[in-house]
């Protein structure tokens, strides 16, 4: 079949892209010939399909048709429409938006209804099938205004890593958000070299040879891994291409000093701002420390950052602020709570003045953490809800403190949005009985403009990107169960989908045994508790309960465990896709069950169990262990090794950025699953936990963590002094590795 594009000229880039998405599309799916020309070139239909791309504002075809197509859609919105008609014996098929993102979005959807297609953040489904261009009259309209993804600024792996990723993974990264229909994103991963665009007479570019650190613990250690100038060069290209497409970027307004938007030092020496008191230690260090904005001159510094930053890299249609995020700045909370309405007041009247069209975004996690629901609402009375928008990224917080007390819902603008997880959650998690409720009060609220995705990790667990994804348009609020069903027959071959999805359902109930936040009444478990064994580990035997009634929840699933494991150790994986699931599936058991037989192992030494009864059960801990050490070492997405090679070929890195890489590995906070973290860290720390409990027992003494804290310190050496090249997996191949921790979950019991 011989087709025909015709796309707007002189109009909005992301048009041109809509076209040759369109075009990629036909040669993948049909192989089709194609000819492209622009509006003005069009004389009369001689193909056998006539694509035509963009709205009757900007293409002079759907200008002529658009009376006689019968379709509306709000324009400057997202709202789109897919169209055949016929005419003089012709056929058209009409795609186009009623802003420039939503013809784009007009093109994915196409293809995903008429050809099949499915859209992940790790490849797409593509069938090969004819063209549909007949009958088709598609209207969609979506719910909420703003639909989006935060990228965050932890380091250690690829995949859940944002700030790691090069020019090439951004462009996928950002086609995966057009294809999902979704409109804004967020670089949160530093500021790279906008201090030295915003102040050039005093930030300088460290030179070439120059290795610029931040030194710090853990985390809080920012030393760059490509320098400066590339790395401001890269954050251009990025944005310009989201920009091309039409996406929004909240701009960064305000008192947005963090860890990981430190302010230089060589600003601090030569301007020495004041710096506002902080009632506890955190961000203690004066590159952490917010300046007192109640001087002016402090206040302007910062404004000439946002300004900056929409000059030489953003767009200036949308803003975004922390407020002073998660700091106590006095004792009382009178005193505390002033500090932090007067920012917001300076903030939100700066942006209104300035930017007077623009919205600003009001961040929810000081909102969350920090205050009162009533200290909410009173802060709602200051704001102006014609600006200002509530943006709750902590919707899913199963704490007494979120978005249903804070008298947003059918009164202010506000945003719905999952957290998800901290840094170490990256398995697959989240109480959906209680989110799915949540979700809907979301969409029958007409002040919630929007629904956002906003994780500390990226690419951690693909089930909730596509529960995100699905709900943020709008539209039926399906049962979980149907979730489950949908996502196996979009990401699986037909052979396994009916098998992979009875796997999906037996394991839900284990997703739903961790969340982000404590639930007092469900009593769901936080943490990986195996990462940082030696302090999460109390063997307090006042805690016997506790511990007994979290490792009995989790063994109540001993037998959906086995079943789960053993059928994924039956699938041979012909995908990546489908492979990456069959590990996420498999550490996700084992860690819930590894964390079981950790408060197991307290629970009997609580209470006063013989020795040997409780080493059974250290053993089972052990195994459960390695079995998980050995697991990720089969996978490039849990390697340090593999992400730092991925670091080398994209640009020159850092020399002493190795070491940086391991204190946001290691550190506390971030601890997740890293096979060297295994294998270095956490199997030698329950070696080092469990010997000194057995000496104890033996010896009559009470357990005190304290005592292994010289312990600790060798082995954090040990993992810092040995190369990351060294730290090798061993050879293991997938079904042995599930079927050694099947063995260990059969010999399990409350």
């Amino acid at each position: 079949m011989n087709i025909t594009v015709i796309y707007p000229s002189n109009a909005h880039s992301a048009f041109s892209v809509a076209k040759n998405n369109f075009i990629d599309l036909v040669k993948r799916v049909s192989g089709d010939n194609i000819t492209e020309i622009t509006d003005s070139e069009f004389k009369k239909a001689d193909s056998d399909l006539t694509v035509v791309i963009g709205n009757d504002k900007v293409n002079k075809i759907t200008e002529r048709f658009y009376p006689h197509l019968k379709t509306e859609i709000r324009y400057d919105k997202d709202d789109y429409v897919i169209k055949s008609y016929r005419d003089s014996g012709k056929n058209y098929l009409f795609l186009f938006g009623g802003n420039p993102r939503a013809t784009i979005y007009a093109v994915y959807r196409y293809f995903e209804l008429y050809s099949g297609a499915k859209w992940f953040w790790d490849g797409d489904i593509i069938n090969k099938c004819p063209l549909s261009f007949t009958d088709i009259s598609v209207v969609e309209t979506p719910k909420f205004d703003y639909r989006g993804i935060r990228y965050f600024a932890h380091r250690s792996l690829h995949r859940f890593q944002a700030e790691h990723w090069s020019y090439e993974d951004w462009k996928k990264e950002i086609d995966y958000l057009l294809k999902k229909r979704l409109n804004l994103f967020m670089l949160r991963i530093g500021m790279d070299d906008l201090w030295q665009k915003a102040f050039p007479d005093i930030v300088t570019y460290p030179s070439d040879d120059y290795v610029e650190e931040y030194v710090g613990e853990g985390y809080n250690d920012r030393t760059p891994f490509w320098n400066l100038k590339f790395r401001g060069e890269l954050r251009k290209k990025i944005l310009n291409y989201a920009f091309e497409r039409d996406l929004l970027h909240p701009e960064d307004s305000g008192t947005m000093t963090h860890w990981y938007s430190k302010t230089p030092t060589e600003f601090i020496e030569k301007q020495n701002p004041t710096l506002l008191p902080l009632e506890v230690e955190q961000y203690s260090g004066k590159e952490s420390q917010v300046f007192d904005i109640r001087d002016k001159s402090n206040l302007e510094y910062y404004f000439k950052l946002t300004d900056t930053h929409v000059k030489e890299y953003g767009s200036s249609k949308i803003f975004h602020t922390i407020g002073l995020g998660e700091r106590m700045y006095s004792k009382d909370r009178e005193k505390n709570k002033a500090m932090k309405f007067y920012v917001y007041r300076e903030i939100s009247d700066y942006i209104k003045k300035t930017y007077p069209k623009s919205p600003l975004l009001i961040a929810s996690w000081d909102l969350w953490m920090r205050f009162t629901p009533e200290e909410v609402q009173e802060l709602l009375k200051e704001l102006d809800p014609s600006q200002a928008i509530i943006f709750d990224y902590t919707s899913d917080a199963l704490t007494d403190n979120n978005f249903t007390k804070w008298g947003v819902v059918g009164k202010f603008p506000w945003v719905f949005g999952i957290f998800g997880g901290y840094e170490p959650n990256n398995e697959i998690r989240g109480v959906y009985t209680i989110l799915n409720d949540r979700v809907k009060l979301a969409k029958a609220d007409p002040m919630c403009k929007g629904f956002v995705f906003w994780p500390e990790f990226s690419h951690g667990d693909n089930f909730m990107l596509e529960y995100f994804a699905s709900n943020s348009w709008g539209g039926e609020t399906i049962s979980i169960s149907e979730q489950i069903d949908k996502y196996c027959r979009d990401r699986y071959h037909s052979k396994i989908s009916s098998k992979m999805a009875k796997i999906w359902h037996k394991f839900m109930p284990l997703v739903e045994e961790a969340s982000w936040t404590y639930n007092e009444e469900r009593q769901i478990q936080l943490d990986n508790s195996f990462t940082d064994i030696i302090r999460h580990a109390s063997f307090d035997k006042q805690y016997s309960c506790i511990y007994k009634r979290k490792a009995d929840r989790i063994f109540t699933f001993i037998g959906n465990a086995i079943e789960i494991l053993q059928q994924i150790s039956t699938i041979t994986a012909t995908d990546e896709m489908t492979r990456r699931d069959l590990f996420d599936i498999a550490r996700t058991v084992i860690s819930r069950f590894l964390n079981a037989n950790v408060y197991q192992s307290q629970y009997l030494y609580s209470i006063n169990v013989p020795l040997s009864d409780i080493e059974i059960s250290f053993d089972n801990c052990k195994e459960l262990l390695n079995g998980l050490t050995n697991l990720l070492g089969l996978s490039e997405d849990f390697s340090l090794l593999s992400s730092f090679k991925r670091l080398h070929a994209v640009a020159k890195v850092n020399p002493n950025f190795e070491t940086t890489l391991k204190n946001s590995a290691e550190c506390k906070y971030c601890r997740s699953y890293i096979y060297e973290n295994c294998k270095y860290l956490y199997i030698p720390e329950m070696n080092a936990l469990f010997s000194e409990v057995k000496r104890c027992i033996l010896n009559g003494e009470e357990y005190d963590k304290t005592k292994l804290e010289n312990a600790k310190i060798t082995i954090k050496n040990n993992y810092f002094e040995t190369p990351i090249e060294k730290m090798m997996p061993d050879s293991y191949d997938f079904a042995s590795v599930i079927l050694s921790v099947i063995n260990v979950i059969k010999k399990l019991k409350a």
